[in-house]
């Protein structure tokens, strides 16, 4: 159940005074006009990425809350669609439905999140690709998001090619769209799945990379953000085991500060593990978090774990340059490849090469 509080427009506005900071100054850096700022600490309605941005600006570590508070004080029709959005990247999927089944449920934008909170869990279900396709829109943003949503569904399924086909229809739609959030997030959205095309699928480490940097200038939320992190990680684990371990470094502090994301902390910190050995360095006590990495800090064979699903690629490749085998190191290569990671399948290959196999790093 949803419990409103009451708005959080006092409070800024006597966050704005204890800061020193003139109202002119705040809207110079925030980029809107004093007399919009003005409106919004009267209890007047102003756009989302004003209101956003404000909030952002005078409390960035209270902004979810705040938010929160602001879209149960009741929404504006203007501001209903990029309060849907906000909420998404936010995963406030409460809130969501609070808003959806309020004043608007009727709306085009009700319909496709009731189906978005419904299938979010299974979003290659052929159930929700059926319900989808027979959603009829007549508007720019709703149409976008829609096409969003299939693109998803590609991507969910393997179809790479299809995806980036549909990106790049997605972004000429984008440049229509007039509200400056729902660019800005439908934007995210496409460079969400694009991180992981360029880097695993296509192996291209520099556009993976911008990517990420996109993402973490964006500053759309905190998922985005751990995974920019988390892609930058990956992208410098044969480069430079420093940079690396300082990207997933970042990922682990951010989660730290999460009760509820143990599970993502712990893949982390193995990740972290997995690195170390990679590099031939010690494993720190503070990443040895499962077994498996409680077996690479202890320098025994990893042999058990060649028939686990997960473990099995790892343990290959790890095993196979400790050993230097080219057996297990092909089979590694192999079992990446076949995952259509081709980043990672370059672990196994640089050593392959320097045990004297030819083939190209493409």
């Amino acid at each position: 159940m949803v419990v409103k509080e009451k708005p959080n427009i006092e409070h800024l506005h006597d966050l704005l005074k204890k800061s020193n900071e003139t109202q002119k100054n705040l809207a110079d850096r925030i980029g809107i006009s004093e007399s919009y700022l003005s409106k919004f600490f009267c209890g007047k309605e102003i756009a989302f990425w004003m209101i956003r941005k404000i909030v952002h600006a005078i409390a960035p570590d209270d902004e979810t809350r705040i938010m929160k508070n602001y879209f149960l004080s009741g929404v504006k029709k203007k501001n209903f669609a990029p309060s849907l959005e906000y909420c998404y990247s936010k995963k406030l999927f409460d809130v969501i439905d609070f808003l959806i089944n309020d004043k608007y449920k009727d709306d085009i934008w009700s319909i496709i999140y009731r189906l978005i909170l419904k299938y979010r869990l299974e979003l290659g279900s052929e159930e929700f690709r059926n319900k989808l396709n027979k959603l009829q829109s007549t508007g720019t943003e709703t149409q976008t998001l829609i096409d969003i949503l299939k693109m998803y569904l590609n991507y969910d399924v393997g179809k790479y090619e299809i995806t980036l086909f549909q990106i790049e229809k997605i972004k000429e739609k984008i440049k229509d769209i007039n509200d400056p959030f729902l660019s800005l997030s439908f934007s995210a959205r496409l460079e969400e799945v694009l991180i992981n095309i360029y880097l695993k699928q296509e192996n291209n480490v520099e556009k993976a990379r911008c990517s990420a940097y996109v993402l973490l200038k964006d500053d759309i939320s905190l998922n985005l953000n751990l995974q920019a992190y988390y892609t930058l990680g990956l992208s410098y684990m044969i480069e430079s085991y420093e940079t690396s371990f300082h990207y997933y470094q970042k990922c682990i502090n951010v989660l730290k500060e999460h009760s509820d994301r143990i599970n993502e902390l712990i893949q982390n910190k193995e990740e972290i593990a997995i690195l170390q050995r990679f590099w031939n360095k010690p494993i720190c006590e503070q990443y040895q978090v499962t077994q498996f990495a409680k077996t690479l800090a202890s320098g025994e064979n990893l042999n058990q774990f060649y028939e686990d699903n997960f473990y099995r690629k790892y343990a290959l490749l790890l095993d196979g340059i400790k050993e230097k085998s080219k057996e297990k190191l092909l089979l590694s290569l192999f079992l990446f490849t076949e995952e259509n990671d081709r980043f990672r399948a370059n672990l196994p290959k640089i050593h392959l090469i320097n045990l004297g196999i030819e083939f190209n790093m493409g």
